[in-house]
């Protein structure tokens, strides 16, 4: 057997038929044999138990270990002790509701071949529609999100190189020396956060963090059992460990990628289309027959996914026509990256009797958020201030220009 160069290691609870094609996936889409995977099974009581050791050992012979625990150890224990166990200089954490494509590891690898390679290193993820799901975590002034998920591959912002302060852990590589000396993942949290949590200590060694668009896995998200539950308590333990070390840079990605950063209703940073294109893009749609203007606005904000008017307008149409979860669907996805008290009352409207109550309890809860920062104005400065802090603490021109200007904005509203 070949030295072995890249330890792969997958947590697993439960979900014995995501795990089965996860594994089936990645013997398909890795050749030759420098590679070990080890399992790391959380006390699975479902089809896994007795299952995985056979496809394992079918798939990729004494190459594949199995760790099983008599309890679930959550996600970064499972990981920590996996990783123990290594016996490759690369460690590449990789979650089951994945699967692997083609050509998926060779750009990974020569990441770290390089003469300045990252600390840590992640491919594209995507979703089954092949649309991006994660090309690293960007920081708005509220939460952390996955930097142009639901963008086309296409798009000229998905293929560059960025300065990131975070990754996942869905699908993580990096060399085992350093994870060592970061300590592996900090076994507070209770799946949600680890990953975070790891990247800000791997910046603040020195590291630097690289999504790698040529390599592609597709992510099915976040498909195991609990993965939200503890979403709060990791939240707060994560800003009580690092909120002082991260910053925004939500606004700062989308200018560099072309696009207008402003204040929401939240007080959070949003991305739009630039009001030249925004405008351009109006009179195209304006110039069409009737008829043909659903599937332009449709191309439009798949072409232009931070086109508020297109979202808002073709909503508007296919309501008319009867389409309510269609037109429902394509609101929310507005009050996504653009949260405005006008956004969340229309889609409360549209999902009054016609859609899944999930759809409209997020409204409800959009709009009650929205309603507490509008009616305090001591919050509303609070929030601002917090803001200009940030921004004067890492010397943010554009974050302060933002924040200050907004201030003024609220300032006069309420003068008037």
């Amino acid at each position: 057997m070949s030295e072995t160069l890249l330890s792969i290691i997958i947590p697993v609870f439960n979900q014995w038929e995501i795990t089965r094609d996860c594994l089936c996936s990645l013997r398909r889409h890795t050749p030759g044999e420098n590679f070990e995977v080890i399992v790391a099974d959380n006390a699975s009581s479902d089809a896994t138990a007795k299952a995985l050791a056979p496809l394992g050992t079918e798939l990729f012979g004494p190459r594949f270990r199995l760790l099983r625990f008599e309890s679930n150890r959550n996600f970064g224990p499972a990981c920590n002790a996996a990783a123990q166990s290594a016996g490759a200089p690369l460690l590449f954490f990789l979650n089951n509701d994945t699967l692997l494509t083609p050509e998926w590891l060779p750009p990974l690898l020569r990441v770290f071949q390089e003469e300045n390679p990252p600390g840590a290193a992640g491919p594209l993820l995507l979703y089954p529609d092949q649309s991006v799901q994660h090309l690293g975590i960007a920081f708005s002034t509220r939460s952390p999100i996955h930097l142009y998920s639901g963008f086309k591959t296409d798009h000229p912002a998905v293929g560059r190189t960025r300065r990131l302060q975070a990754i996942t852990g869905a699908a993580m590589m990096l060399p085992a020396t350093v994870f060592q000396a970061a300590e592996g993942f900090f076994e507070g949290y209770r799946n949600g956060y680890e990953d975070m949590d790891l990247c800000l200590r791997l910046r603040r060694a020195g590291h630097k963090l690289r999504c790698v668009p040529a390599a592609r896995v597709i992510h099915l998200e976040s498909k195991s059992a609990g993965r939200f539950t503890h979403d709060n308590d990791n939240g707060i333990l994560f800003n009580q460990r690092c909120l002082d070390y991260i910053y925004p840079d939500l606004h700062q990605h989308g200018v560099r990628d072309g696009f207008c950063a402003v204040i929401n209703d939240l007080l959070g940073q949003s991305l739009l289309t630039p009001p030249e294109r925004d405008a351009e893009l109006r009179a195209a749609v304006a110039a069409l027959d009737p008829a043909q203007r659903p599937a332009a606005l449709l191309q439009g904000i798949t072409d232009n996914p931070y086109w508020a008017w297109g979202y808002e307008t073709l909503a508007d149409m296919l309501e008319t026509q009867g389409k309510h979860l269609e037109a429902a669907y394509l609101q929310a996805r507005l009050t996504e990256f653009y949260p405005t008290r006008k956004a969340a009352l229309k889609l409360l409207r549209m999902t009054n009797s016609h859609d899944p109550q999930e759809m409209r309890r997020y409204g409800e809860h959009l709009l009650a958020d929205i309603t507490a920062v509008q009616s305090d104005p001591e919050l509303q400065k609070n929030l601002l201030q917090r803001h200009i802090t940030l921004a004067e603490k890492f010397h943010d021109r554009l974050l302060l220009d933002l924040c200050k200007g907004k201030l003024a904005d609220l300032e006069q509203n309420r003068a008037s």
